[in-house]
């Protein structure tokens, strides 16, 4: 019988409901106190136990004297309230869509092998719709050239700092020359490649002679915009250079260290 009991709570009755519709299954058609007295509910609980259950219309009252009860037969019970879960579930599946907010999950994607590298650089850069931004080596220029160029000439902004002596025209272009491209592989102990796509992907790249090259390429949008600033600043630095000239600014940033 309890564990009976326990599968009525499952579907929302209480201990006493259930009770009180067993004995009616086993013999209906008798009032309140024999219910009581078959059931175990106490008199005092058992009649607003028993209109809960006939507001629920999981039994019926008879217009005897005193009232007595029958119950809604098992088939048909089973059957309302699996239409009522159903329908429930239903109006719950719709209503909490509509204020459910996606969950971002921003993946960082690792990527090895340089080959496997340039082709995911040129496919960002392929797909960008607005802007382009990249800090890229005279080495690996050589693989991005065509793709960037492409992209330049179907009217994507691009916004360019590139590690080389060669005269490119990646849109608004900024250079460091071999002089400061050497310190800066030397300080950072690699060639650190950066494309932007839309303000919406990154890949950051690191390339160095002998090894392996590893990536990582996210959409999240702080690594996203700090690899933007990382650029962006490198540019501003570039601008201060020839206002100041480099071994100023090199001086002062040595101090700073």
């Amino acid at each position: 019988m309890e564990h009976l009991i326990d599968k009525f709570e499952e579907i929302g009755f209480s201990k006493n409901e259930a009770k009180v519709y067993m004995t009616l299954l086993k013999e209906s058609a008798i009032n309140g106190y024999e219910i009581s007295k078959k059931s175990g509910v106490p008199r005092s609980m058992v009649y607003g136990v028993i209109a809960k259950l006939v507001a629920k219309e999981v039994i019926t009252e008879l217009r005897t004297d005193p009232p007595t009860y029958i119950p809604l037969p098992v088939k048909e019970l089973m059957e309302k309230r699996r239409r009522q879960s159903e329908e429930t579930l239903d109006f719950l599946g719709k209503e909490l869509q509509s204020i459910e907010k996606p969950v971002e999950v921003n993946v960082v994607k690792h990527i090895e092998e340089r080959e496997q590298i340039i082709n995911a650089m040129q496919k960002l850069m392929i797909h960008a719709n607005e802007e382009i931004w990249l800090s890229a080596w005279e080495e690996e220029l050589e693989d991005l050239r065509k793709t960037a160029l492409e992209q330049c000439n179907k009217g994507i902004a691009m916004y360019s700092l590139l590690f080389t002596n060669k005269e490119e025209s990646f849109g608004k272009t900024f250079y460091h020359r071999q002089e400061t491209a050497s310190i800066e592989e030397q300080r950072m102990g690699q060639r650190l490649t950066i494309v932007i796509q839309d303000d919406q992907e990154v890949l950051i790249a690191g390339f160095i002679e002998g090894q392996i090259p590893h990536a990582i390429q996210t959409s999240d949008p702080m690594l996203v915009l700090l690899a933007k600033e990382y650029i962006r600043h490198d540019m501003m630095m570039k601008v201060v250079s020839e206002k100041l000239g480099n071994d100023v600014v090199q001086k002062y940033y040595w101090e700073l260290w």
